[in-house]
């Protein structure tokens, strides 16, 4: 059984998913509810909970701000947020669970799902923290980092040091500049929307690129763009012209 506990400064809110867990899931021990963060840490270092349920701005402070007075954050998180942009893409940078409110039954039902199938580790844990705080202090794409998990381990990549990523079937092989390649088991596609924005262009069905890392291009047989590390990425017919206009802006 999971023991979780909701932090949320709206009573709605709180409610909307309190009500959700005790119709729909016997199998999680709702321990309590907390209006902002120091009744929630209190909560919490009481309740020993395994999830925290966790509102973004409250009264007293921030969701951000509960989870900087842990060196070691020893339970699961899924954030609760109104839209917010940059928050979100803090979210899926980080790898970590969110809910928009209003809270959609569906969707909480899907997060719960995930939760009950793995918790994270301890190591896993601090370094999606330790992304999702570095990403929401900072508006600067030099300083986003985004976490890269495969079989074995988990890695905190900055995004101006992914050179490219490559489809493998339903996984991506994903190249950092100074380590060896990750296989993550995402498709591309998932790479391609969440990098979308950031200097990141899909050259090819198989070939996601970062831009900054083109030396050139070989407009012979079709096109082939041409990597900082000497690799060579055929160019789709149907890209050329949208590459080319790309770079011109760079």
């Amino acid at each position: 059984m999971l023991k979780a506990i909701v932090v949320d400064d709206e009573q709605r809110a709180r409610e909307s998913i309190t009500t959700i867990i005790g119709k729909l899931f016997p199998e999680i021990d709702l321990l309590g509810e907390a209006e902002g963060v120091e009744s929630a840490f209190h909560l919490i270092e009481k309740g020993k909970p395994d999830v925290v349920f966790l509102d973004i701005k409250m009264g007293d402070g921030t969701g951000f701000d509960l989870l900087r007075r842990y060196q070691r954050i020893p339970f699961k998180v899924v954030f609760i947020t109104a839209f917010d942009e940059h928050a979100i893409e803090a979210f899926k940078f980080s790898a970590f669970d969110y809910l928009l409110k209003p809270i959609n039954t569906n969707e909480l039902r899907a997060t719960i799902e995930r939760l009950k199938d793995q918790l994270d580790q301890e190591e896993e844990l601090s370094v999606k923290i330790q992304a999702l705080l570095s990403n929401v202090n900072s508006m600067n794409i030099e300083q986003k980092k985004i976490v890269l998990k495969t079989a074995n381990s988990i890695h905190l990549v900055k995004l101006v040091n992914i050179i490219r990523c490559e489809a493998d079937a339903n996984y991506t092989w994903v190249y950092v500049q100074g380590q060896p390649k990750l296989l993550i088991s995402k498709p591309l596609k998932h790479f391609d929307e969440l990098l979308d924005g950031f200097g990141f262009f899909r050259v090819h069905q198989s070939h996601l690129i970062n831009l900054n890392f083109v030396s050139r291009i070989d407009k012979t047989d079709g096109g082939t763009i041409i990597l900082n590390d000497n690799t060579s990425i055929p160019i789709a017919t149907r890209k050329r012209d949208q590459l080319f206009q790309l770079l011109e802006n760079l």
